[in-house]
């Protein structure tokens, strides 16, 4: 019996101007299901919020942009093999980002937040609005093309 190939996977780049960030952080105790998860019987949530305008691809459908970067402390266990870093909706005029960031990283994150002017984004194109985010990149300073 002959399989069917699979079709190669398309990627979208977004490259976005940002212009605001914020941030929020909460600490409790976890739930059974948190513990068995992650080990351990506090749960964590830190994420920075950024703001910013779609400038690649122009006239993109979803002009304006928000991106969260959470702590995902399971990230680089090597449990299971991911299908992705984060996850996009488009909702209204807004592209709506969430993308997984180590713990380790995070703290390089805020303190360089205030200087962030660059974020690009490597995605599955949208289909029902929704999309898989493979890759990011940020940066303190604008590329030469942008």
């Amino acid at each position: 019996m002959a399989r069917r190939s699979r079709a190669a996977v398309e990627r979208i780049i977004l490259q976005a101007r940002i212009w605001g960030w914020d941030m929020s952080w909460s600490f409790s105790m976890a739930t059974r299901t948190d513990t068995r998860q992650i080990g351990r019987h506090y749960s964590e949530h830190t994420a920075i919020k950024l703001y910013g305008s779609v400038r690649y691809p122009e006239a993109f459908k979803y002009p304006t942009l928000e991106c969260y970067l959470y702590v995902d402390p399971l990230l680089l266990s090597d449990k299971s093999v991911p299908l992705c870093i984060g996850s996009m909706q488009a909702t209204g005029r807004r592209l709506i980002a969430y993308v997984a960031v180590h713990n380790d990283r995070f703290n390089s994150l805020v303190t360089a937040a205030s200087r962030l002017v660059a974020l690009e984004i490597n995605a599955e194109p949208l289909k029902y609005r929704k999309a898989k985010v493979m890759g990011i990149h940020l940066s303190t300073e604008l590329e030469s093309d942008w």
